[in-house]
């Protein structure tokens, strides 16, 4: 139908751009407090959003019309991208920067193409194929190119990420990687889920609830994270709320596109988020980040 193709089209573009917000102002709230903070802050700021994004929408007066399916695969797609993958990506943005991260963390399509021809039999066109290969020399090209600094000037760097040396860039890769992984798989959850039968809406509502109930017991078992929660400056707590409300909004749209459409096709469209990434970054972040080639 019209109104399927202009809604995920819509739902496409506004995803790839939301994203990259998110992470720029991601970036600020690393810097100021730990990326466990921001991330679990972001994810419990989830299910009141989607609650009443559901009330709204009135899908929270439908719940038992879903199938049980549904539900369990939208759990698991909120465990794996925002328990476990948000983590690993916020762990990685604080330690290399947003326009390094980017890098490594963007390659999840590939993980998505590679699941979707498996599990869901979608198609690669010989143009996608290209475009991952070039996807994973960029990642490369990066790793080894990337200048560093020794320990003595590392000291003296007040900005974590922007000059680093060559372990902190291997530390950063590693959870960028796990991060891509994680966030790669989870689309072939929604994508399952939603076909099972479901609203997109719940389905974010589920898999936020899921992976807030994960993450609680280790926010306040762990006494460093406790008090960081409980007791951080009310500018951090800002901006890992508006960091939440950013990525809230960019995930309705993943779950509305990949909904709509190809899990592959909706995941490869985040290759044109580094762009946006570079571009906001140099206005927003340019003394806190690195514009190395490798990164463009």
């Amino acid at each position: 139908m019209p109104q399927s193709g202009y809604a995920w089209d819509c739902a496409r573009a506004w995803f790839g751009r939301g994203v990259r917000i998110s992470w720029i102002v991601t970036r600020r709230g690393v810097l100021r407090a730990s990326s466990n903070y921001v991330a679990t802050l972001t994810v419990f700021s989830g299910p009141v959003f989607f609650f009443l994004a559901a009330i709204i929408a009135g899908d929270l007066f439908r719940l038992s019309q879903f199938p049980w399916g549904f539900y369990l695969y939208m759990a698991l797609s909120g465990i794996v991208h925002f328990a476990l993958g948000r983590t690993w990506a916020y762990r990685s943005i604080q330690l290399i920067g947003a326009t390094r991260s980017n890098i490594v963390i963007s390659l999840n399509p590939i993980v998505t193409v590679i699941l979707g021809m498996i599990v869901l039999q979608e198609t690669v066109t010989p143009i996608m194929a290209v475009g991952i290969v070039c996807t994973l020399m960029s990642s490369l090209v990066v790793l080894v190119n990337e200048p560093v600094v020794s320990g003595d000037v590392l000291s003296r760097v007040k900005t974590p990420g922007k000059e680093l040396d060559r372990s902190t860039l291997y530390k950063g890769f590693f959870y960028g990687t796990g991060a891509s992984l994680l966030w790669g798989s989870s689309a072939i959850l929604i994508k399952l889920g939603l076909e099972d039968g479901g609203s997109p809406i719940v389905g974010s509502l589920v898999a936020y609830l899921s992976a807030s109930i994960i993450i609680l017991p280790f926010s306040f078992l762990n006494k460093g994270y406790r008090e960081e929660l409980l007791h951080g400056d009310r500018n951090s707590l800002r901006i890992a709320l508006f960091s939440g409300l950013t990525t809230n909004i960019a995930q309705l749209m993943r779950y509305i596109a990949i909904g709509l459409g190809s899990a592959i096709v909706v995941s490869l469209m985040l290759r044109t988020g580094p762009l946006w990434t570079l571009l906001l970054s140099f206005i927003f972040n340019r003394e806190y980040e690195s514009f190395s080639r490798g990164c463009y």
